[in-house]
């Protein structure tokens, strides 16, 4: 076990009403005038048009952020004197949401600056996070991922004031979100779980959060496809997204994610299918250097052993989601390319097991 302690000051809040408890929050945290950061359909959707003025509200985000979309919040959030955050959205809402964040935290312009500022925030401003998804757990979490088309690389933002105050989870919000949608993001969460435990970073807290939202997300995957309008079964997987996100939250993520990136960037494969297509594999090679965790999934979720807890994690694609490369256009001549284009900085690194090439070229293999 890592000698890390675990930090976390996101205050999370359960909501039936998302809109009451975040006009509380505002209050409680005097936030007189909110830069509300959501996506394009959110306005009328959620009614924010009643709510806030037009000035207040950006919502031109597309899926995986890019530079260019993080410039441009970055400069209206240096046009305008807002005093605060208010995301409500998915993953792409809530990383963009964190640019803005460090924009009206700090004197830099240039999304490039804040891009490696380490110093604390001169100027940090509150602000609340809201999720649409169970999956992303950006809501407990302090960086945020951008996309630099021009180099074809992916870029963290990343800072200890870029934590939110609060995250509200309110399940209603998620139950008009489409089956193939919240597979998807679910599968997100799955891999933020696992992530955290084969993971050099871990500590006791943070491996407790992700036992508790892989098992979660083991028993209501399967509800799910059967009963998409359940709010029950809609709230439990937004906790454990957030869980998930409470552990990685301390650990970053490792292979997975790593060998993920590229596959959203080239092939357009979406970044849950991408962060925990290559989950069962890795399961194998890092089974043995985390077996008493393992042992505990196992005893709580109730499952046989390794092949039955694989079995599990594959069967939630199953009938909705494409979860092999050749379905998402990948080449088999292209597999040694995106072993070379697998090892990220930072992530790679984290596993519990070092890889090599020929690790990565197995798992490129067995997911082909």
């Amino acid at each position: 076990m890592s000698r890390f302690t675990y930090h976390n000051p996101v205050k999370v809040i359960s909501s039936n009403n998302w809109l009451a408890s975040c006009e509380e929050q505002l209050q409680l945290l005097d936030i007189q005038n909110p830069l509300v950061v959501t996506f394009p359909e959110g306005i009328e959707w959620l009614a924010l048009d009643k709510r806030f003025s037009p000035e207040q509200i950006f919502h031109d985000i597309v899926s995986n952020p890019t530079f260019t979309l993080g410039q441009e919040i970055v400069s209206l959030s240096k046009r305008r004197c807002f005093d605060g955050v208010l995301a409500i959205g998915g993953g792409s809402v809530m990383d963009t949401a964190k640019c803005a964040m460090a924009a009206l935290g700090t004197e830099e312009e240039l999304l490039e600056q804040l891009l490696t500022f380490s110093d604390p925030f001169p100027h940090r401003v509150p602000a609340i996070f809201v999720p649409t998804t169970h999956g992303t757990g950006s809501e407990v979490t302090m960086w945020a991922t951008l996309w630099n088309l021009g180099t074809m690389t992916k870029h963290s933002i990343s800072h200890q004031d870029l934590y939110p105050d609060v995250a509200v989870l309110d399940p209603g919000l998620t139950l008009t979100l489409p089956l193939d949608i919240s597979l998807g993001t679910t599968l997100d969460a799955l891999s933020h779980g696992f992530e955290a435990i084969w993971n050099k970073n871990a500590n006791d807290t943070s491996t407790d959060y992700a036992i508790e939202a892989i098992v979660s997300i083991l028993e209501q995957a399967p509800l799910l496809k059967v009963q998409p309008g359940n709010r029950d079964i809609r709230g439990k997987l937004l906790h454990a997204a957030s869980t998930a996100g409470l552990a990685f939250s301390n650990t970053l993520t490792a292979a997975a994610h790593s060998i993920s990136y590229p596959l959203t960037l080239h092939f357009g494969i979406p970044h849950g299918i991408a962060a925990s297509i290559s989950l069962s594999p890795l399961l194998d090679i890092n089974g043995s250097a985390i077996e008493p965790t393992l042992e505990r999934i196992y005893e709580v979720a109730m499952l046989n052993g390794l092949e039955e807890l694989k079995d599990k994690i594959n069967r939630i694609p199953e009938g909705y989601l494409a979860y092999r490369l050749q379905e998402w256009g990948v080449r088999e001549e292209q597999l040694e390319w995106l072993v070379d284009q697998s090892f990220t900085p930072g992530r790679m690194d984290n596993n519990i097991v070092e890889l090599n090439r020929e690790d990565i070229r197995g798992i490129m293999e067995t997911i082909y």
